[in-house]
Formats: structure tokens, C-alpha cells, sequence
């Protein structure tokens, strides 16, 4: 959560209008959350809470419910969320939204009552006169989906949140089988601090073994296999995948995705940037590229250009009809099988 926002909330510096935008949901709802707590402590039996879902409700009927002084109680919190009306996301939700009434009462907003807009999506429509107005007076907050040094922090502190401790190395794993989806992130973090209890520690072993595999890990495993020269391995990974009916160009996309990144490490690598540095740079958690960084090892940067290059050819010939698409796939993790 924003500190600022945080710290003026506590302090009872309110603000009539909040604006929250982003990809990054799970963040929106739980800041909502704590703002509702803070304002609505008591259990609400007037209908000073109002929930509305901007798809199917107009922004007329919010501003209504803005105007309308509060039962028995300080305030009243009125919560819009799905405003795609105010993004560049093209959603058919047929509810004729008349902005120039949020304009107004943005402009001229009823002060005892507390307004929150939620739009979940990562483009504001800016060509808006309501988005202008928003943005210059509301209490306007972007909630991006968190990457590196920031998604490590926030596994972290949510292991400490549930009273275990988790070792670097975990996190890393964690968010190398999960991604940084907060809510499966949190999901997986409330299931291995139930395995090792109150003031334990989560180490890579744990995650291992609990934590479902995605495909993405499973690729990895793939190309792993592949650069130690352990194609049998690699090859049952792929004929896994073909029985789990997992499409083989989505598999050929995660690795060109691989051959890209492990070409970046290779050449960022040999330029004298550490692994840090490197996922800076690529703007990546660090647990990947440590990773890339033994990978790489294995290939010389002509080989990894070849591969990739390889890959990219595969995918048009498939997308174009010229090869059977697992054929394909399988004649390029043939060619990585050579000698560096």
C-alpha cells in the first residue's frame, strides 16, 4: 500500500474521491479493504456501505448514492468498481455512463462522504475529460503488478505476516513456479506456512514439493535437461507435456522466451554486469536470471543466437503451414543437442 495514503488515512486526512487503476487487483481489493476497515469499523446496519458494480449500475445512480447524507453515522462509503468507462479496455457492458455527472461532483463533492472508483485495468483513456479531472483532483493511485526486488519483498513480508520465516533461495523458487500473481502467490504461502508451522522456515524443498508445477517451470526443467546434454530427460518432459495435452505453440513460445533471456544473461554477463545488475537491466526477478546464468554456461553466444533464431523460424513455419507444428519442435530440441 501507498505509505502517504496510508499515513493520511490514519490520520484522518481524507480525501472525498479515491481513484484506484492497475492490472494489479489483489493489491486494489486489499488496500480497499484496509480503508474500509478504517473508516467503517463498526458493523454497518444503516446502508452506509454501498457497493456498486460500474458494468451494471450508471455513474448517475453512484453520484446519487455521493449525495445522500448518512444514517446515523459520520460518513458514508461508497465503493464503483469495474469503471472500464474510464480505460482504453473495450468492454460491452451496455450502461449509458454520463460522465459530466462525476465531473460535477468531482468539482463539488458532498465532504462527509467517501468516494472510491476502482478500474482494473492498466491504460487509462486520457482523451477523457473525466480522466483528466480524476487524475487532477481525486486521490489517484496506479496499482502495477510488482516485479524483482519489490515481489521478493512482498513474499517476505507476507511469510512474516503468517509467523514463518522463508529463505531467499525459496522465495526465489516460489515465485519462479508461481509468477507474480499476488493472490496464487498468497495461496501458496498461507499452504506452506500451515506445512512448517508456527515459526518455521520454508526452504527450497518445501516449495518443490508442494507448490504445483506450471508449464513455465516445466519448460525451464526442459531446456535445463537439454543444455546438460540430458536429452532423454528433456525428451520425457516433452512427451509429458503432449499427454497432458499442452499446446505445443504456447510450449515453443515459453521457449523462445528461455533462448531470449538466456542470450541476455549470456552477453550482459560477459559485459561484466553481475547478477543483480542483470535483472535490473532486464527489468526481471534475480531467481531467473541466477538461474539463465548456469544455463549459459553450457552454450556460446553464437549457439544461443542460432537457437533463438531457430525458434523464431519454427514458429513461422508452423503459424504458416510449411511444418507439422510437434515435428517442428522436436527437430529444434534436436539442434540443441550440439556441441557449444
Amino acid at each position: 500500500m501507498d505509505r502517504q495514503l496510508f499515513e493520511d488515512i490514519k490520520k484522518n486526512k481524507l480525501h472525498p474521491v479515491y481513484f484506484f487503476y492497475g492490472a494489479e487487483t489483489f493489491l486494489i481489493d486489499e488496500t480497499v479493504h484496509w480503508i474500509r476497515q478504517q473508516l467503517m469499523p463498526e458493523e454497518d446496519e444503516f446502508g452506509n456501505e454501498v457497493w456498486l458494480d460500474l458494468e451494471e449500475i450508471s455513474i448517475q445512480e453512484l453520484v446519487q448514492e455521493a449525495e445522500t447524507p448518512p444514517f446515523f453515522g459520520e460518513r458514508r462509503l461508497i465503493i464503483g468498481k469495474n469503471a472500464y468507462f474510464l480505460t482504453s479496455a473495450k468492454r460491452k457492458s451496455g450502461v449509458d455512463h454520463q460522465a459530466d455527472v462525476l465531473i460535477d461532483y468531482i468539482g463539488q463533492p458532498f465532504t462527509p462522504n467517501i468516494v472510491i472508483l476502482i478500474a482494473p485495468a492498466d491504460k487509462l483513456d486520457k482523451r477523457k475529460k473525466v480522466v483528466k479531472q480524476l487524475q487532477k483532483l481525486a486521490r489517484t493511485l496506479q496499482f502495477n503488478p510488482l516485479q524483482g526486488n519489490e515481489l521478493s519483498q512482498w513474499v517476505n513480508k507476507r511469510c512474516h505476516q503468517l509467523e514463518v520465516k522463508i529463505t531467499p533461495d525459496a522465495i526465489g523458487e516460489l515465485i519462479q513456479l508461481v509468477g507474480n500473481d499476488l493472490r496464487l502467490l498468497q495461496q501458496e504461502c498461507i499452504k506452506l506456512a500451515t506445512y512448517v508451522g508456527q515459526r518455521g522456515t520454508i526452504n527450497p524443498n518445501h516449495v518443490t514439493e508442494l507448490v504445483p508445477r506450471t508449464l513455465e517451470q516445466d519448460v525451464f526443467k526442459l531446456t535445463d535437461h537439454i543444455a546438460r546434454r540430458q536429452m532423454e530427460e528433456a525428451f520425457s518432459i516433452w512427451y509429458d507435456l503432449l499427454y497432458q495435452r499442452e499446446e505445443p505453440i504456447r510450449i515453443l513460445a515459453l521457449i523462445t522466451r528461455q533462448f531470449r533471456l538466456m542470450l541476455q544473461v549470456k552477453v550482459l554477463s560477459q559485459q561484466g554486469y553481475p547478477e543483480k545488475e542483470i535483472a535490473s537491466q532486464l527489468k526481471v526477478h534475480p531467481y531467473p536470471v541466477k538461474l539463465a546464468l548456469k544455463q549459459v554456461t553450457h552454450f556460446s553466444e553464437k549457439m544461443l543466437r542460432s537457437l533463438l533464431a531457430q525458434a523464431i523460424q519454427a514458429d513461422q513455419d508452423i503459424k504458416s503451414g510449411r511444418s507439422d507444428k510437434i515435428l517442428a519442435i522436436e527437430r529444434l530440441l534436436l539442434h540443441m543437442n550440439v556441441p557449444v
